[in-house]
């Protein structure tokens, strides 16, 4: 663990999509609230992480970036990224070796000679660490493109993973892959340090499963997610981070008596093609080790109306992570050589943060319902006006016509006005219904935390309104 303390902190963030404005595929220099107004009132990416970073009182040991660093293997994208990263190691404090990168899908061009298609990200690679980690060797084939970080002082080492092949590559699909080769050579690799014990982080760009309940359902897991899984646990890593579809999950898997947690990233810079779809966050994650057994994922979002991060809004922003031997006792003390079970913990009360999102949504539901119900009296009205007006036309014609003609005609005339209105009654009805289904589930989040309720609430809010 880091001196001077007990704990790790590792910043994630991926999905940079880094290129020049007019390839508008980088949320910060295309699509950002701030660029509506006057440069000395803009903070950016690297300006908004250092400052909320700082706020939220957060001290990373280590960065880690899991690919997509360009936007669609555009070369213009190359010097911004590089500027970026090596200006997030200055601010944070931090040596670029302390940055670990992971090639993605968006940085490998598919197109032309194979043998050149990791060239704009060996330049990325190359411009970032210089010496400290010598290039690959020229025609080094793409299962033997991994990095091995291992920091001593930090009792930690993370291995960098190559997810961008597949496994059948005239399937043409963007699955990707690490494979047995892949994974035979990072095992060479950590025959270095096996005997010492460090706590493990792989990083892949690539779907480890199938996150479950966000809005995103074009999943697109490696093709052999469930063998890299297991892999990972015979390997004794703790941790795994990833990214690649811009959706903020993570899970814990049991292998063989071995827990292996799975972090993704959100976007930290794609452009809305990639989000909107979806309504996915801009995003970062901070994950802290306490300790052999257990840790934390703190979950950021970035808000374009106050320009500023907040708590993640998709359920629990404050997530607890479980990692290590299944027969271990979970550990909540101060140093990682301790490990006894913590007490149990009484259901923390909604920050003020989430009360106020909650507030939020309740005002949002409320004024719909009022809507609605104004719609339904205004319809209501309307009905009564056509009732008289089809009262008197058949007044009038009962002066022009034959009695029978002028009954038929304005009881049709009242017929054709009023045909709809069980249907639009009921519509109304069972959206007021839904309405108030929302509006009561929030309610009673407000007062008693139910972070799973409000998972459901919210899916069915962005449905509805």
């Amino acid at each position: 663990m880091p001196s001077g303390g007990p704990r790790l902190c590792v910043l994630h963030i991926s999905d940079l999509h880094f290129c020049a404005t007019e390839a508008r595929g980088h949320y910060w220099n295309t699509e950002a609230t701030e660029l509506a107004v006057a440069p000395h009132n803009r903070r950016g990416l690297l300006g908004s992480l250092l400052y909320d970073l700082r706020n939220e009182g957060l001290v990373p040991d280590l960065v880690v970036v899991s690919g997509d660093l360009l936007d669609r293997g555009n070369e213009t994208g190359v010097e911004p990224v590089v500027v970026f990263l090596k200006a997030l190691a200055e601010g944070l404090g931090l040596p670029v070796s302390r940055l670990v990168i992971a090639p993605g899908n968006h940085d490998v061009l598919r197109g032309g000679d194979p043998a050149g298609r990791y060239v704009l990200y060996d330049r990325i690679r190359g411009a970032l660490y210089g010496d400290t980690h010598p290039p690959f060797a020229e025609g080094t084939p793409p299962h033997k493109r991994v990095d091995h970080h291992v920091f001593e002082d930090l009792d930690v080492e993370i291995v960098a993973f190559n997810s961008c092949e597949e496994l059948e590559a005239s399937a043409h699909k963007e699955h990707g892959s690490v494979g047995i080769g892949q994974r035979d050579h990072a095992d060479g690799l950590l025959r270095r340090t096996r005997t010492k014990g460090h706590f493990r982080i792989a990083v892949v760009h690539h779907h480890l499963e199938s996150p479950a309940g966000v809005g995103r359902t074009d999943y697109s897991v490696m093709t052999d997610a469930g063998g890299m899984r297991r892999w990972l646990a015979r390997e004794r890593f703790q941790l795994a981070l990833h990214g690649h579809q811009h959706v903020d999950w993570h899970d814990v898997r049991e292998l063989d008596g071995w827990f292996l947690a799975i972090a993704a990233g959100a976007s930290a810079g794609v452009a809305e093609y990639g989000r909107k779809e979806w309504a996915l966050p801009i995003a970062y994650q901070i994950l802290v080790v306490e300790g052999p057994t257990r840790g934390r994922r703190i979950r950021r979002e970035y808000d374009p109306q106050t320009m500023e991060w907040a708590d993640a809004g998709r359920g629990e922003d404050t997530q607890a992570l479980r990692f290590g031997p299944a027969d271990a006792a979970v550990s909540s003390g101060p140093t990682r050589a301790e490990a006894k079970a913590p007490p149990p913990e009484e259901a923390a009360p909604p920050s003020l943060t989430r009360k106020g999102r909650i507030a939020v949504k309740i005002q949002h539901l409320e004024r719909a319902i009022d809507s609605h119900r104004s719609t339904l009296r205004v319809q209501l009205v309307s009905l009564g006006a056509a009732v008289f007006l089809a009262v008197a036309l058949a007044a009038y014609l009962f002066r022009m016509l034959p009695p029978v003609l002028s009954v038929s005609g304005g009881f049709a005339l009242l017929f054709a006005g009023s045909i709809g209105l069980p249907m639009r009654l009921a519509s109304h009805r069972e959206a007021i219904d839904r309405l108030h289904f929302l509006r009561d589930g929030y309610q009673r989040c407000a007062s008693h935390r139910d972070d799973e309720l409000v998972q459901v609430l919210d899916e069915r809010f962005q449905r509805l309104i």
